[in-house]
């Protein structure tokens, strides 16, 4: 009875050994679509004046290794009342970019990466003001401007990070200039806050982004992603010293230098 529990303890270390080395030997990449929340909406919404809402959802798919296309969408409301006014804003935004690794994965199993990225934002929001006390030498008065619907659209340019904490489960940050591009005109009151940019009272907007993120691993290969080459293409007349158009390029500097000896 002993021996045949040895033998069986035995078969199973050996069949674990094979599959632990065929897990090691026979390693994938998986790649696809990556959704994730936004958490700094809900930090945002509390640093504000006046009572915020708002949620963004985020979105990219790699391409070509080091390019991921992005696809973003969110909501927000403002309710921000003062005892000179009322103001009221609401509305949807959607930005569609790409963003571009940096650097390079080391190894199959690598998915962190340092980024830049451009988008193109568009809002679609509506705007009124009401209970705004005006004073002077006659008096004090009472104004209020009806609800508007309004959109704007803007490019931002980032740079950030992503970064794989568990499988398939990522965690990242972007920092983000914001510049305005076009915004209904309102002969009443300019925007105060745009949804998707944020207040506009000052100069460049600049805005940061908290996300976590959950992969769905649709996609598995065993080529390492290429990094993006930054630099110009080579001159085919200067490639080791040969021109591919002149059929004496073959030639060496021996033959020359013994053409001319012989002179």
């Amino acid at each position: 009875m002993v021996k045949i529990l040895l033998s069986i303890l035995a078969l199973l270390v050996i069949s674990s050994l094979t599959v632990f080395s065929q897990t090691r030997s026979d390693e994938w990449r998986y790649e696809g679509p990556r959704v994730g929340l936004d958490l700094s909406r809900f930090l945002l919404n509390s640093m504000q004046s006046g009572k915020t809402t708002g949620w963004e959802i985020q979105g990219d798919i790699p391409y070509k290794g080091s390019l991921f296309p992005t696809f973003e969408t969110g909501m927000q409301t403002m309710n921000d009342k003062h005892d000179i006014f009322h103001y009221k804003n609401s509305g949807n935004y959607a930005r569609v970019g790409i963003d571009m690794n940096l650097g390079k994965f080391e190894s199959l199993k690598d998915h962190d990466f340092v980024f830049i990225g451009a988008r193109l934002g568009y809002s679609l929001f509506n705007q009124q003001t009401d209970s705004i006390y005006n004073s002077n030498y006659w008096g004090s008065t009472i104004t209020s401007f009806p609800r508007r619907s309004m959109s704007a659209n803007w490019a931002e340019l980032l740079f950030g990070m992503k970064g794989e904490i568990f499988p398939n489960f990522f965690f990242g940050w972007s920092l983000r200039a914001k510049l305005l591009l076009a915004v209904t005109k309102d002969a009443h009151i300019k925007p105060y806050v745009i949804p998707g940019i944020g207040n506009t009272s000052g100069g460049t907007p600049f805005d940061f982004s908290v996300g976590v993120y959950y992969r769905f691993p649709i996609f598995k290969s065993k080529k390492m992603p290429k990094p993006i080459k930054m630099g110009g293409a080579k001159h085919p007349g200067l490639n080791n010293g040969t021109d591919s158009n002149n059929p004496n390029s073959g030639q060496s500097g021996r033959g020359r230098q013994n053409y001319n000896s012989g002179n």
